[in-house]
């Protein structure tokens, strides 16, 4: 019976310490996780906000599966395989240290501790080992928390709508084609004025673009929710910020994300009434952060990214997301040869992605520049886009069609960030290319007033200029006295909004 009994107790006291290695185990797993996630990133991206990371989390697998495989595979080894390791590493240890310390053991689990100072083991067993994990959990939280400014998230969910105060839906402005010009809309990958300096880089990088001597505004500045390129889009376009919705309002994801800002009024929707013929070209999937459905759901009529324009080419031929450049300005030669021909106007789209970070992909044709740095696919990028604008020049398309290039938004982590860290304020490339003659009403502007101004630009009437968040920066009717407050936006754009989460909402069915 007693035999029995110290069977029964030690089984016991087995399914305690499994039960208690396993806690231990996953508490470590999740304070190397987020440890992991938050270097990661940084190392990766550069300092992205929660909101950024919410959006991403809202196309769940559906939207990793279309990104950089070599990203991809650095994920799942720095952030799954290596947390896992470390915990399990440690669990192993801590088990060595209490046998040892509790039974004296000659285990081969207690080499370990037998090898190491009997007191030293005792004190840091004592003071440390019991609430390692939860040290270790609270230390990663506080980093992830101070990484990506949960304080400022937790601030945006209780403060003022700000968005509800200045926010111009455009249904209730009446634009109208005045000389309605075509458009040619270039987004080029992270792409800014800060690699026009010669004290960081030897020379101005971006000499050809300027050599074609649009008009630019020399404080195009970023603001919240148009971090990232389909953010950067949309605030362009639609004049709002992009941001999780989910979270919120409690509604289903998968249900919110079903359509793009289906109540928003955006660039492809007015161009369309107009009679425009949109059409969109990216290299990456469509799929990746929603950016198919965007076009799609607002009046694109043609949208191809890298499934849809890789033709015969093979997995060799494309980077990890998807055509490069050069292979990318060939395909839009060709397509705006055949818009221009059929006489309708037309608004033709193109997003670039041979400077993404975090390291820059080298086409064919930049290396047979001899390219072989990060700073030379920056400047080879310039001048692909250049020999784009200056085909458009010869050919004549200038005298009916204007040209935007615009960077998507500020560079991210790459391999020259250092030296972009140096400027104390770094602003988005910009560029108007017309035989028309504009001028500036002022010199800062923000992604939201693209849309006024690129109407503007091809020949429409925005009265009053304002359009959602954005005034038009070329009219000289806009009261220059009610452009939005640049600290007060910065602080509070991104507040919970029931105006913005409307534009989310579908319609409902009768």
């Amino acid at each position: 019976m007693n035999t029995q009994a110290s069977h029964q107790m030690s089984a016991h006291h087995r399914r305690r310490h499994v039960l208690r290695g396993a806690i231990r185990f996953i508490t470590y797993l999740c304070a190397f996780f987020l440890m992991a996630v938050a270097v990661w990133i940084a190392d990766n991206f550069g300092e992205p906000s929660l909101e950024q990371l919410l959006y991403h989390a809202q196309f769940g697998m559906g939207g990793l599966v279309d990104t950089d495989a070599a990203i991809i595979k650095s994920f799942v080894l720095w952030c799954i395989a290596l947390p896992i390791f470390a915990s399990l590493f440690l669990v192993l240890i801590e088990y060595s240290i209490a046998l040892f310390l509790t039974h004296g053991s000659s285990h081969w689990l207690t080499k370990p501790a037998r090898l190491a100072n009997i007191h030293f083991i005792k004190v840091f067993y004592w003071f440390i080992g019991h609430r390692a994990p939860l040290y270790a959990l609270t230390a990663a939280t506080v980093y992830f928390g101070v990484q990506f400014s949960v304080t400022i998230f937790l601030h945006n969910l209780f403060g003022n709508d700000y968005f509800a105060a200045h926010y111009l839906n455009p249904a209730e402005v009446k634009v109208e084609a005045i000389k309605p010009k075509n458009l040619v809309l270039i987004y080029v990958e992270s792409l800014e004025n800060s690699y026009k300096e010669p004290k960081l880089f030897g020379k101005n990088l971006l000499s050809s673009l300027d050599h074609l001597k649009g008009l630019s505004f020399a404080e195009y500045r970023k603001a919240p929710g148009t971090w990232w390129t389909i953010a950067g889009i949309t605030a362009t376009q639609c004049a709002v910020p992009l941001k999780s919705v989910s979270l919120y309002d409690g509604n289903d994801q998968g249900e919110k994300m079903k359509s793009f800002l289906p109540k928003a009024i955006c660039l492809g929707d007015i161009l369309h009434d107009a009679g425009y013929h949109n059409v969109y070209l990216g290299g990456d999937a469509l799929g990746f952060a929603g950016k198919g459905m965007f076009f799609q759901d607002h009046h694109y009529d043609e949208v191809y990214g890298r499934d849809e324009l890789k033709g015969k080419l093979t997995d060799a031929q494309m980077n990890f997301w998807g055509l490069y450049d050069d292979d990318l300005f060939a395909v839009a030669k060709a397509k705006l040869i055949e818009l221009h021909k059929s006489k309708q106007p037309f608004n033709l789209t193109v997003t670039t992605i041979d400077t993404h970070g975090p390291d820059g992909h080298f086409s064919n044709y930049c290396k047979s520049m001899g390219i072989k740095t990060f700073e030379g696919i920056v400047e080879c990028t310039s001048n692909q886009v250049t020999r784009f604008v200056k085909f458009m020049q010869k050919s004549g398309y200038l005298k009916d069609t204007n040209v935007l290039i615009l960077g998507d938004h500020l560079a991210m982590e790459n391999p020259v960030s250092e030296k972009l860290d140096r400027i104390k304020e770094r602003h988005i490339y910009n560029q108007f290319i017309s035989n028309d003659h504009f001028e500036k009403n002022r010199d800062q502007i923000l992604p939201f007033d693209m849309l006024p101004t690129i109407l503007d630009f091809i020949g429409f009437n925005v009265p009053g200029g304002k359009l959602g968040l954005g005034y038009n920066a070329l009219s000289k009717d806009v009261d220059l006295s009610l452009l939005l407050n640049y600290e007060e936006m910065n602080q509070d754009l991104l507040n919970k909004s029931e105006l913005y989460l409307d534009l989310w909402r579908h319609e409902p069915k009768l």
